[in-house]
C-alpha cells in the first residue's frame, strides 16, 4: 500500500485480480445445489436454531406446539451430490484438455471412466471421447465407440448427433 498525501492507494497485480476473479467464479459453482440450511442461512419463518439431535434438524416453529422436527437431508443424498460435482469437474478438466490437443484427453478418459465406471455423466464422457477420436484422425476408433454410445445410451438428447457422426462419410 503506498500513502499520496492524506490518500491511501493500493496496488494489485494483474495475479491477484486474476485469482480473485477464477474464486468469485467458482464459489457460486461450489454453492449450486446447496439448500439454505445446508449452508447455514437461518429459513423464514423459523426462529432462531437450536442445538438439535444428530440427524435431525431443528423443528419448524420451534417453540410451537405440534411442531415435529424435520429430517436432516440424508447423508446418502449429500454423498450422491458431491460425487456428482466431482465427476463433473473432472469432465471439465477432460474438455479443457480437449481444447488444447485432441490427444490429451484420451488417457483422462480412461481415468475418469475408471474412477467413475457407473458415472451418471458417462454419456457425456462417452461424447467427449466420440469428439476427441474424430479429431485425432481415428475414424474407426470413434465409429466404433458411437455405435457403443448408441447400444448403451439410445434415448440420449446426444444421440441424433452421434448417428449423424456415424453416417458421415
Amino acid at each position: 500500500m503506498k500513502e499520496s498525501g492524506d490518500m491511501h492507494v493500493v496496488h494489485h497485480s494483474s495475479r491477484h485480480r486474476w485469482i480473485a476473479g477464477g474464486l468469485a467464479a467458482a464459489f457460486p459453482v461450489l454453492l449450486a445445489g446447496c439448500s439454505d440450511q445446508a449452508l447455514g442461512a437461518p429459513v423464514p419463518g423459523e426462529g432462531p436454531p437450536r442445538a438439535a439431535a444428530p440427524g435431525q434438524l431443528a423443528p419448524r416453529g420451534a417453540g410451537q406446539r405440534g411442531a415435529a422436527p424435520r429430517p436432516a437431508a440424508p447423508p446418502a443424498a449429500l454423498l450422491e451430490r458431491d460425487e456428482l460435482l466431482r465427476e463433473a469437474g473432472r469432465l471439465a478438466e477432460v474438455r479443457a484438455a480437449l481444447a488444447r490437443s485432441p490427444e490429451a484427453p484420451l488417457a483422462l478418459l480412461d481415468a475418469h471412466r475408471a474412477e467413475f465406471p457407473d458415472g451418471r455423466l458417462a454419456a457425456e464422457r462417452e461424447l467427449v471421447a466420440i469428439d476427441a477420436l474424430l479429431r485425432s484422425g481415428r475414424a474407426g476408433g470413434a465409429r466404433a465407440r458411437a455405435e457403443a454410445f448408441l447400444a448403451q445410451f439410445p434415448s440420449s438428447p446426444h444421440a441424433g448427433r452421434v448417428r449423424r457422426l456415424i453416417d458421415a462419410p
